[in-house]
Formats: structure tokens, C-alpha cells, sequence
């Protein structure tokens, strides 16, 4: 999947990235409630199984670990979902034309 991809690039590679994202990616409204997410906790619910996370939390242990973490599960996964979410600028570019945008903005609650 992309955003996995994204996500191991701004958490595992620690690299600052642009999610650029204008009204005509928008397919489906349950695009603008993965933005909200993205937004909102910095992760986009279920976009990693278990073994995945596991995968994670085991390459950034020491990183964690030497930046003060907790060595548990879930202070390490809450590490890399807060290095993604300092990592990640999501530009959101709506054409100010028709419904859309109002219509677009009540799905993300993280601009209102």
C-alpha cells in the first residue's frame, strides 16, 4: 500500500515529506477521513497488521531506547507514529468552486 510506504519513509527513514492532496484525488469521501486521521493522530487506523508493527517497533528499538523511550511495544510504536506525524506536512488544495470543498471540509475535523 502507498501510505505504508510513506509511513516507513517519514518514521523508519526519518525523511520530512509533503503529502500533497488537492479535490481531485478525491474518489471517495473515505479519502478525506484518511486525511482527517493523518491529521488528527498522525496514523491511519489498521495500515499495519500486528507482524508489521512488530517488524517496526524491532528496527527502531535501540533508536528509542536511546532518545529515552519506554523499551515496551507500545511506547516504541507510539515513538515512530510521532516521528511520522513530526515528519509528515499534508497540503490539502480545494478549488473554492461548487460544494466540494464545503462538503470536503465537514469530513475533516481536524480544520474545523
Amino acid at each position: 500500500m502507498v501510505c505504508q510506504v510513506l509511513y516507513s519513509k517519514l518514521g523508519e527513514g526519518n525523511k520530512k515529506m509533503v503529502f500533497l492532496f488537492t479535490d481531485q484525488h478525491v474518489v471517495e469521501e473515505g479519502f478525506l477521513e484518511l486525511i482527517n486521521n493523518m491529521l488528527t493522530s498522525g496514523m491511519v487506523p489498521a495500515l499495519y497488521a500486528d507482524d508489521e508493527k512488530e517488524s517496526i517497533v524491532g528496527t527502531l528499538r535501540e533508536e528509542a531506547v536511546g532518545a529515552g523511550v519506554t523499551p515496551t511495544r507500545e511506547a516504541i510504536w507510539q515513538f515512530f507514529v510521532s516521528k511520522c506525524s513530526n515528519n509528515l506536512h499534508v497540503v490539502m488544495a480545494m478549488t473554492p468552486q461548487g460544494d466540494r470543498l464545503r462538503s470536503g471540509i465537514v469530513y475533516i475535523s481536524a480544520f474545523v
